[in-house]
């Protein structure tokens, strides 16, 4: 019996490494197709405000002179791209039918279809979900993973893959702060003590911090973080 455990247990493993592997090469083919675009993959629980965030960032970068296209995936539904639509930017949605997160596939198949010719940025909205979307590489620069205060001080170290993988750390909902028991500070240093180097944003994304006005918002730090980034991969 232990034996034939310790078999299925392996089979197991081994074919959970072969679907990673396969969805490496994809994300590799996908960076190739990417070009000189900067990718984010944005990860979070549902309900961060990832799709509020871009409505709120995406005005800022047209009015800088850059060029963002978005893919979006959910597990039902297009409410998120339709949002998108109304900024006037290439858009894309991945419905993944019940999957908890993109693959590099999914993606794969999403630039066949997204009008990206002279995107510079583009942004994977991935599937609400702090676990599996952490295992699979898109072929994105740098997964952002956005936490709302509402969460919680102790997310970081719940879910310490989708921090210890990501480069950036958005702390989203500040405006919330006085009406809640979270703690900024705890919440960066957890979110430290798991990936020492993370950047880490400060945002909000009320109203009034829409449609590029965005003042006292946290954003413009992220923002010129993006765009530092979009004109260093088209430099090289």
């Amino acid at each position: 019996m232990l034996n034939s455990n310790r078999r299925r247990v392996g089979r197991s493993l081994s074919i959970q490494r072969n679907a990673l592997e396969t969805n490496d090469a994809i994300a590799n083919k996908n960076k190739r197709l990417f070009g000189k675009a900067f990718v984010i993959n944005f990860l979070s629980s549902p309900g961060s405000g990832k799709t509020s965030l871009l409505e709120s960032i995406v005005p800022v970068l047209k009015s800088d002179g850059f060029k963002p296209a978005v893919i979006e995936g959910d597990v039902e539904t297009d409410l998120d791209k339709k949002r998108i639509d109304e900024l006037d930017i290439p858009a894309y949605q991945i419905v993944t039918n019940g999957t908890c997160h993109l693959d590099a596939k999914m993606v794969n198949g999403a630039l066949n279809n997204l009008n990206r010719k002279d995107a510079d940025i583009i942004f994977i909205e991935n599937v609400g979900n702090l676990v599996c979307p952490t295992s699979f590489n898109l072929g994105e620069d740098i997964k952002a993973v956005v936490l709302s205060v509402t969460e919680g001080d102790d997310k970081p170290l719940k879910y310490p893959a989708a921090f210890y993988k990501s480069k950036v750390m958005i702390i989203n909902k500040i405006d919330l702060l006085p009406f809640l028991d979270s703690n900024i500070t705890k919440i960066k240093e957890n979110a430290l003590s798991v990936n020492k180097d993370l950047a880490i944003f400060e945002t909000f994304c009320k109203k009034n911090a829409k449609a590029g006005n965005i003042e006292n918002s946290g954003l413009y730090d992220f923002i010129s973080f993006m765009e530092n980034n979009i004109r260093s991969k088209v430099s090289k």
